[in-house]
C-alpha cells in the first residue's frame, strides 16, 4: 500500500518556523555570550601576564640598585662619605624592555629629616632627651623656612610619645582627636610612613603636599647627611644660615663633599660668625654616611603602568630590601 505524505496546514508551518527561529536565536546569543567571555578571560589573562612581567621589571630594577649600593659598601674602605657624585645616585632613564620601558631613582632617605627623632619613650636618659630637644628644634625651623606652622613639631612629638600626657604648649593627644568627627587615637609609637602625620593636628593635605619632600620615617633614629640634604634642611640645622649660603654650600658639595663633620662645621665657620656656629648643638644632628635609600621604580607597558617604592637598607656587609610598596607610597 502506498503510503500518503503527510500535509501540515499553514498554522503548523508557521509554528515551526517560529520554533526555529527561536533555537536559532538562543544558538546566537549563547555563542555570543561564549565570545565575549573568552574576549574576557583573554584580557583578563593578558593583564595578569603583564602585571606580573611589570613586577618582575621592577624587581630587576631593585637588584640593579642593590647591585650599585653593594659596589658603594665595598668602595667605603677607600672613602668615608655617601653623596651625590656616586654611581647609586645617578637615575636609570627611561630604559626600554620588552614591552614598554623602566625608568628608576635611588634616593638617600638621610637627606631628609626623620620624624621617628621626635620619639621620646617614657623612660628616657638625660642624653636622648637632650637629643630630642635638638631634633625638636630642627624640625620647628624647617617648618618655619616652609612657612608651615611650628606647632606641628610638638603635636608630632606627641602623636609618637608613649604616654597621653599633653606637651605644652602645641602638644596634641587622644582628646584632641577624639573629638574630631571620625574619632582616633594617638599612634603611640613610631610612625610607620611619613604620610601618617596627616593624622596629626594643623597638618592639611596642602601642609603635607609642602612637606612631604623634606620628611620620612624610618624604623631608628638617624641623622641628617648633609652631602645629600637639600638647602632647606642645610638651613634648618643652623638658624643663622640664610638661604644664599645653603645654595653655596650645595654647590661646593658637587665638586668636593664633605669626608667628615668636622670639615662641615669648620665651612660654616667660614661663611658665618664662629661665635653664632654652636658644633655642639649641629654635630649630633649631621652625619657623612647613610644607610637608609628609597628606589622608586617606574614600569611602562602597554597596557598598565606599575610603581614600586622598595627601602634599602646598607649594612656593613649587605645591601637588604626593608619593605616594598606599589603605589605612591
Amino acid at each position: 500500500m502506498q503510503r500518503q505524505p503527510i500535509k501540515f496546514s499553514k498554522k503548523q508551518r508557521g509554528v515551526a518556523l517560529i520554533t526555529a527561529l527561536a533555537i536559532v536565536s538562543l544558538a546566537s546569543l549563547a555563542a555570543v555570550a561564549m565570545a565575549h567571555h573568552m574576549q574576557l578571560s583573554i584580557r583578563r589573562t593578558t593583564n595578569i601576564l603583564t602585571t606580573d612581567q611589570g613586577f618582575l621589571y621592577t624587581l630587576g630594577s631593585e637588584a640593579w640598585s642593590r647591585g650599585m649600593l653593594i659596589r658603594d659598601l665595598q668602595d667605603n674602605e677607600l672613602k668615608t662619605y655617601d653623596g651625590l657624585d656616586e654611581d647609586w645616585a645617578q637615575e636609570l632613564p627611561p630604559t626600554p624592555v620588552e614591552g614598554g620601558e623602566v625608568q628608576a631613582l635611588t634616593t638617600d632617605l638621610q637627606a631628609r629629616f626623620n620624624l621617628n627623632n621626635l620619639y621620646l619613650q617614657n623612660e628616657s636618659t638625660a642624653e636622648e632627651k637632650q637629643q630630642f630637644a635638638l631634633q625638636l628644634a630642627l624640625f620647628k625651623r624647617l617648618l618655619a623656612l616652609l612657612e608651615l606652622d611650628e606647632s606641628i613639631a610638638q603635636a608630632t612629638a606627641d602623636w609618637l610619645d608613649q604616654d597621653v600626657n599633653l606637651q605644652f604648649p602645641d602638644g596634641a593627644e587622644d582628646n584632641e582627636y577624639l573629638n574630631t568627627e571620625q574619632p582616633y587615637r594617638t599612634g603611640n609609637s613610631p610612625m610607620g610612613n611619613p604620610s601618617e602625620i596627616r593624622l596629626v593636628k594643623g597638618v592639611s593635605a596642602e601642609a603635607y603636599e609642602t612637606l612631604a619632600p623634606y620628611i620620612t620615617a624610618l624604623p631608628e633614629s638617624t641623622p641628617i647627611n648633609i652631602n645629600t640634604a637639600s638647602p632647606q634642611l642645610l638651613q634648618a640645622l643652623v638658624n643663622t644660615l640664610d638661604e644664599q649660603a645653603a645654595e653655596q654650600l650645595k654647590d661646593e658639595r658637587e665638586e668636593n663633599p664633605f669626608k667628615n663633620k668636622k670639615s662641615f662645621v669648620d665651612r660654616l665657620k667660614d661663611l658665618l660668625d664662629e661665635n653664632k656656629v654652636k658644633s655642639q648643638d649641629i654635630d649630633p644632628l649631621i652625619s657623612v654616611t647613610s644607610r637608609f635609600y628609597q628606589l622608586e621604580t617606574t614600569v611602562s607597558m602597554e597596557f598598565i603602568s606599575q610603581q614600586l617604592h622598595s627601602l634599602l637598607y646598607k649594612g656593613d656587609k649587605d645591601v637588604v630590601t626593608l619593605s616594598r610598596s606599589i603605589g605612591t607610597f
